[in-house]
């Protein structure tokens, strides 16, 4: 049985993340622990709820974390009932990515899902920031980001970007392989033809690769480096019409410098499908 563990901090953008974590799953026997953090700088929800000293807020906050959870618990029954699904709710006071990381260990969380981005997004982003920390943050688990109120489907396609400068083994490549799976998807590899040819190791790593995908329907796409890595990526997904994209984090890779980026540039690069994001083994 998979573990799910799905953020929320009761926005629409959030509790579209949780349905389509229900849909995907509709099949798949699991656990989905739908948590909400909560910390002194959390604002409150309620306007008629009236900030008191810092523990009489907490307490507020607990409350309504506590009246959220029901909210979602109830209405996802309603929307997406499902007998293969056990649900349960959780809220925690702390910093986001140290109680995310504690249930990951203490669950065996298998992924998180998250919408891209919360309450406070005024404009659209490649990440919000909140992805950004727990994606950081949990080096061992990958994190599903799904695009703010926008109604996602099942994909029939999933684009895996890579570079092939990295060896794969089957704990990095096991995220995609089950999304595959579940999705009855084909995998597009999609590669930026930078460096013209492939060097001996990077040709090592794409027979690996291909190795690990025998099972899976999958094809490689050479992209020409005619502008920028994020225009070739968005330029692919929209004219294959891919229904999800998937990268493996590697704290210097091109994903790890994107995220470091102020978000001005983060912009150019809003995905407007599921962003699968695969933590890289040491």
């Amino acid at each position: 049985m998979k573990n799910i563990l799905i953020l929320t901090d009761f926005s629409d953008n959030a509790y579209n993340a949780f349905y389509y974590a229900a849909h995907l799953f509709r099949d798949i026997e699991c656990r989905m622990y739908l948590l909400n953090v909560f910390s002194e700088s959390t604002p409150l929800i309620s306007p008629n709820r009236i900030k008191g000293m810092s523990r009489n807020l907490l307490v507020q906050l607990e409350e309504e974390a506590r009246e959220g959870l029901d909210k979602d618990f109830h209405r996802i029954n309603l929307d997406a009932p499902n007998k293969k699904h056990l649900r349960k709710t959780i809220f925690r006071e702390g910093q986001l990515p140290d109680i995310v990381h504690e249930i990951v260990a203490d669950r065996d969380i298998d992924l998180i899902v998250m919408g891209n981005t919360g309450k406070t997004a005024a404009i659209p982003v490649f990440m919000g920031s909140n992805v950004i920390n727990v994606v950081r943050n949990m080096p061992k688990c990958p994190v599903l980001a799904v695009p703010r109120e926008k109604e996602c489907e099942v994909p029939f396609e999933i684009a895996f970007a890579t570079d092939y400068n990295r060896n794969y083994d089957a704990q990095v490549m096991e995220p995609l392989a089950f999304m595959a799976q579940i999705c009855n998807a084909a995998i597009r590899i999609i590669h930026i033809n930078e460096e013209g040819r492939l060097s001996t190791s990077q040709k090592s790593n794409l027979n690996t690769l291909r190795e690990y995908l025998r099972d899976h329907q999958h094809t490689i796409h050479w992209m020409p480096d005619f502008s920028s890595k994020t225009e070739v990526i968005n330029t692919f997904l929209k004219e294959l019409g891919i229904g999800m994209i998937s990268m493996i984090y590697y704290r210097h890779g091109f994903l790890g410098k994107l995220m470091r980026e102020r978000v001005i540039k983060r912009m150019s690069f809003e995905v407007e499908v599921p962003f699968l994001i695969i933590p890289q083994t040491d």
